[in-house]
């Protein structure tokens, strides 16, 4: 069965990586609504800090997202895809691909807003080493970069922000 994007019928294409389990995602609550004066036709960019803890010899690197979405449907639920690449400066860091599934994007699309944006604060953790090359670990990643992903990937924005220790 094909999947078709919402609005021109094109395939739906799913962000890349490894899914993390449902319980890596800590929370995900409103935040507030936004009203701009002109409509955007690519999802805003998000607001992100992850922090690297090393709790009982367990790394994990944990992340808050801000995101922006232009819907009246309430958000309750996402997915989160993790994928490891290497920055333009050879340092290594994990992508994270927030997104939902296709039932809720029908759902977004059906109750979109003209200028008017719904704020999540989502949280999530991740300690999945295995994707990781041979020799990397949690503790070498530098940088995050979260996207927050549209059906249609030429829509989706990216922000990469310096991964904080807890010590």
């Amino acid at each position: 069965m094909k999947n078709t994007n919402l609005s021109t019928g094109n395939s739906i294409i799913y962000p890349p990586g490894i899914c993390l389990p449902k319980e890596c995602i800590k929370r995900i609550n409103p935040a507030g609504k936004i009203t701009f004066e002109n409509n955007f036709n690519q999802p805003l960019p998000s607001l992100v800090e992850a922090t690297f803890n090393k709790k009982d010899n367990i790394n994990s690197i944990n992340v808050k997202a801000l995101i922006l979405v232009n819907s009246t449907f309430k958000l309750n639920s996402v997915n989160v895809n993790q994928l490891f690449s290497i920055s333009n400066f050879g340092n290594c860091k994990l992508q994270f691909f927030i997104y939902t599934s296709k039932e809720t994007a029908k759902e977004l699309a059906k109750k979109r807003e003209y200028c008017n944006y719904e704020a999540y604060t989502i949280e999530f953790s991740t300690n999945l080493e295995t994707p990781l090359p041979e020799g990397i670990s949690l503790k070498d990643i530098k940088t995050v970069q979260t996207f927050v992903w549209d059906i249609d990937p030429k829509t989706s924005r990216g922000t990469e922000t310096t991964v904080q220790t807890t010590d």
